[in-house]
């Protein structure tokens, strides 16, 4: 028969037949098929003429048909969709891809002479206001640029990740709205629910509503998800679509849900960072920061509100932990009460107690956002979650959170990655740590869902964890130390441990303080002595034995208290720079020493004292005090001691112009540390580097700078490898000094400005003086450069600030005149 003269129903009757000779249903050759029953049983009464070729491709392979059959088969679908056979479209009716079924479609108008294409728009609104996230947004643009250019190797998969409350759906749309036309064949939206507290959205429901945004009818959606899947590729393989997945709960729900074309972009929101998406671009979404928090505020309450109460603002937008949605929230609650003002929010935002409740508006809540991450996990990890609020510090190691938690630390470190992963919990490089909303909302559920006793008893244990392990970290300092039972392999992991929980130990420290621990309190501020010599300026050694001290006397036991006064003198004059208070301190020690006929500390209290008369020009004194505990220490057997006094002795020398016999002491001294004597590795390395920088002074004062810069350089480069950074800085300022005695300008004004920063970071106003002192008579030398002098020498004076010392009061005199002069 002739092309021409094949019936329009003849397809549809091999169809037919073919389908009962196997003994199949409608609806189970639609499901082999990947069809509709809908769409079998129009094929099979001729209703649909133009079946397209990947259905019968489909069927042939259902209906297992193979050579002249399958051939035979494909053939007659391909007459029937011949063009004088195709019948044109009305208006109102959209063709589907996959077998050309007419569905209505309000949206669309579609030509008569051609199929139409479904082209949705589901973005949601956007919201006017958005601040903060203009790099983000440049970023994906770029991206967008290089999709539709063509560009190999572009990522198609944008996954924007963050904790509850960051603002990444708000981030997402508005990028949708940017970047719509880029995409020409369309814009989709779902909400996966991923945080839903009824369950994420099934990917099948997902797909089943894309190919029905795309124009697929109910009736010719796939039953099966993997078919759906298969549709939805098709239909975006060739058409520049952007899909936002907003919610996204895990990388099994998102992966069937992406599109398939090289010219489509998919934006997922989650607050997993979803890394088991291949290829994916993964953009944090970061804290707002606080211009960008005052820039939102402005948005939704007016620019001229915010402008009158600057600091009210500021503060407003810290106390919510510059969180968008916290932000958001606040600026709504001011918009919606003209009269009051930002600061009447923020007092109330200060009650940390209610600040939760404060910030929620209308169906709106910080709190709820959390509640939904919260209420998902396992009882163990939130367990772990409530308990993490109780570490006082602002980041937290996982065997912090065993101890609080009362769990292994293997258990801790697997839950804290959860708490990570549900996107309440924020990482810090190895360590943990909470956004200061999420504190407050552990906290809440702390106090609700556990007894006072379960409370107390975590806190305790914390407490009494942190002490234990301070300790054993400060022992490993000790001459001789004792690392038996020791958690840390060398004084270098210790020093480690006890940098990066300072907030945490310290904190622990002062507790067990005010509840009158005070064997506890003793033990750990007595072992950190030798912690405290290499790390001078890292921590408030002033406050930590003082303390100490108070423990002591309450504990009614002099030597521990004797031992501590001598600690605190050495803090106060050493690192705080103030002289009277160190010399207050070690009269307290002395005199206590000598009470109970302790002569070593007795010649401690002289030793220190001594460091301190040098420092206030008084070295004939010092001398004495050098001698006398020269001899105590000898009497008791003590060489440690006898070398730090012998090296006191060399300062007070050296401070009355007798420089050689001040420089032959500490050759001794230095010939002493660098054997070690049963020293620590980081404390006698910062002896050794400490006698360097002694013996430097006593050549400078023998004129001989070209050797003091060289002992000094030596010290520095010890100070650097031990972490000892003040005395590195006085190290790199002595320097510094000695390259200018030698004519070296460029070089000692390079050295003296890296010691003003190190002293900067320390928070060294002395020592800045000093140094901003040096670098101004460099200015003033070099022609043209008075006004740097002149502003060099005003941030000098600045600095001595109510620094009431000798040396301090003589440099200021100086400045004073120096400034009238210029």
């Amino acid at each position: 028969m002739p092309k021409s003269q094949v019936r329009r129903d003849q397809f549809g009757g091999l169809l037919r037949t073919l389908r009962l000779e196997r003994r199949l249903t409608q609806e189970e050759l639609a499901e082999a098929a990947g069809s509709s029953v809908r769409g079998i049983r129009e094929m099979e009464r001729g209703r649909v003429r133009s079946p397209q070729r990947r259905t019968v491709v489909l069927l042939a392979d259902a209906l297992r048909l193979a050579g002249a059959d399958r051939d035979r088969f494909v053939a007659l679908a391909r007459v029937e969709r011949q063009p004088h056979d195709r019948a044109a479209v009305p208006d109102n009716r959209v063709a589907v891809p996959g077998d050309r079924a007419e569905v209505p479609h309000d949206r669309v108008q579609v030509p008569h002479d051609r199929p139409a294409v479904v082209v949705p728009g589901e973005l949601p609104a956007a919201v006017p206001d958005l601040a903060g996230r203009a790099e983000i947004l440049e970023r994906l643009a770029a991206l967008a640029d290089d999709i539709t250019a063509g560009r190999p190797d572009t990522a198609s998969v944008v996954v924007l990740h963050g904790p509850p409350g960051i603002g990444k759906t708000s981030l997402a749309v508005v990028a949708g709205h940017r970047l719509s036309p880029a995409f020409a064949g369309g814009q989709l939206f779902v909400d996966l629910q991923g945080a839903s507290p009824d369950g994420p959205v099934d990917p099948a429901d997902a797909l089943a509503g894309l190919l029905r945004s795309l124009g697929v009818p109910d009736s010719r959606v796939p039953v099966s998800p993997a078919e759906r899947g298969g549709l939805f590729r098709t239909l975006t393989r060739d058409r520049p679509l952007l899909v936002v997945l907003d919610n996204a709960a895990s990388e099994a729900q998102v992966r069937p849900l992406l599109p398939a074309g090289r010219g489509c972009l998919a934006l997922v929101t989650c607050r997993r960072p979803l890394t088991g998406l291949a290829g994916a671009v993964r953009l944090p979404l970061d804290l707002l920061a606080p211009a960008a928090g005052r820039l939102l505020l402005a948005a939704i309450v007016g620019a001229d509100r915010i402008a009158a109460e600057p600091v009210a603002a500021d503060q407003l937008v810290k106390l919510c932990g510059r969180l968008p949605l916290a932000v958001r929230i606040a600026g709504n609650r001011l918009a919606s009460r003209p009269q009051w003002s930002v600061g009447w929010l923020v007092d109330l935002l200060r009650d940390q107690r209610r600040r939760l409740t404060v910030l929620t508006a209308g169906d709106l809540g910080v709190r709820s956002a959390f509640e939904v991450s919260y209420r998902q996990l396992e009882p163990m990890v939130a367990r772990v979650f409530r308990r993490a609020s109780l570490i006082p510090g602002t980041d937290f190691e996982p065997a912090l959170v065993a101890a609080v938690a009362g769990t292994g630390e293997e258990a801790a470190a697997a839950a804290l990655e959860e708490l990570v992963e549900a996107g309440v919990l924020l990482t810090v490089g190895d360590r943990y740590q909470f956004h200061d909303l999420v504190r407050l909302y552990a906290q809440e559920r702390l106090d609700a869902e556990e007894q006072q006793a379960c409370r107390t008893g975590a806190h305790d244990q914390m407490v009494g964890w942190l002490l234990r392990r301070t300790r054993q970290a400060g022992l490993m300092f000790e001459p001789v130390a004792c690392r038996a039972d020791s958690p840390f392999d060398d004084d270098r992991a210790a020093a480690y441990w006890l940098d990066r929980e300072s907030g945490n130990w310290l904190a622990a420290l002062r507790d067990a303080a005010r509840r009158g621990r005070h064997a506890d309190v003793v033990a750990v501020t007595r072992a950190l002595h030798w912690y405290s010599d290499a790390n001078s300026h890292r921590h408030s050694w002033d406050e930590i034995f003082s303390l100490g001290v108070a423990a002591a006397g309450a504990a009614g036991s002099p030597r521990d208290e004797a031992v501590l006064l001598n600690f605190l003198g050495w803090a106060r004059y050493f690192c705080r720079d103030r002289n009277t208070d160190g010399l207050a301190a070690l009269a307290r020690a002395l005199e206590l020493a000598r009470r109970i006929e302790d002569r070593r500390e007795e010649a401690w209290a002289l030793t220190y004292t001594a460091a301190i008369l040098i420092r206030v020009g008084r070295g004939g004194s010092a001398i004495d005090h050098c001698r006398r505990a020269m001899r105590l220490f000898r009497e008791i057997g003590y060489a440690l001691g006898e070398h730090s006094a012998a090296s006191a002795l060399g300062g007070a020398l050296a401070a009355l112009g007798r420089f050689s016999e001040a420089a032959e002491l500490h050759r001794d001294v230095l010939a002493f540390y660098v054997q070690g004597n049963g020293l620590s590795r980081t404390g006698a390395a910062v002896a050794r580097a400490g006698a360097m920088m002694s013996l430097g002074a006593d050549l400078a004062g023998m004129g001989r700078w070209r050797n003091a810069a060289d002992e000094y350089a030596r010290a520095r480069r010890v100070f650097n490898r031990c972490g000892a950074t003040f005395s590195e800085a006085i190290a790199i300022h002595r320097y510094g000094l000695a390259l200018q005695e030698l004519g070296e300008v460029d070089a000692a004004a390079e050295a003296l400005r890296a010691a003003l920063a190190l002293y900067a970071a320390l928070s060294c106003p002395w020592w800045e003086a000093q140094t901003l002192s040096a670098l101004a008579a460099l200015a003033g030398s070099a022609p043209g450069r008075a006004a740097d002098a002149r502003l060099l020498r005003q941030r000098a004076l600045d600095r001595c600030g109510e620094l009431d010392a000798p040396e301090v009061r003589t440099l200021r005199a100086t400045l004073r005149r120096e400034l009238a002069e210029s």
